[in-house]
């Protein structure tokens, strides 16, 4: 389902800005104004002072064509939708992980506490070690904590 911002029933304006129209239907204006230009949504009126509006009718049209995937000329259009936001970013390291490579750092003979662990790990992997060797990541953690001198 496209995210459509539907107008409150209680608040339907004669008339609404461009920004206003942008915003219901949750695109950029310059992207609103490239499909004002291919026929997918009506063109504003203007007021006698130059400025663009549209009236209560247009602004239904408009969300409708949005919703459908129909254009108010009739043509069929696909809009971008973009992905719900990337998600969150994992920890630099899962708590088990830590304790693992917490063990073989200390089989190396470096003693470390679980937050310089986790701490070393999030400056040598800042997006996580999500896909990573976990050889890979105990040779640069270890590399780390000898170069920082905190091992």
């Amino acid at each position: 389902m496209i995210n459509v911002k539907p107008i409150n029933e209680d608040r339907i304006k004669a008339a609404i800005s461009v920004s206003k129209m942008c915003k219901l239907l949750t695109m950029s204006r310059s992207q609103f104004y490239w499909h004002v230009r291919r026929g997918t949504f009506h063109p504003p009126l203007k007021l006698p002072n130059g400025r663009p509006y549209y009236n209560a009718s247009m602004v239904e049209d408009n969300l409708k064509a949005r919703e459908m995937g129909i254009g108010v000329s009739g043509g069929y259009v696909i809009f971008y939708e973009r992905g719900e936001a990337d998600a969150k970013p994992s920890k630099p390291i899962a708590r088990a992980k830590a304790d693992g490579l917490m063990e073989s750092l200390q089989s190396l003979g470096i003693t470390v506490t679980a937050a310089t662990v986790e701490k070393a790990v999030s400056e040598c992997f800042p997006k996580g070690t999500v896909g990573q060797d976990e050889h890979e990541v105990l040779r640069t953690v270890f590399r780390h904590l000898k170069r920082s001198g905190t091992a």
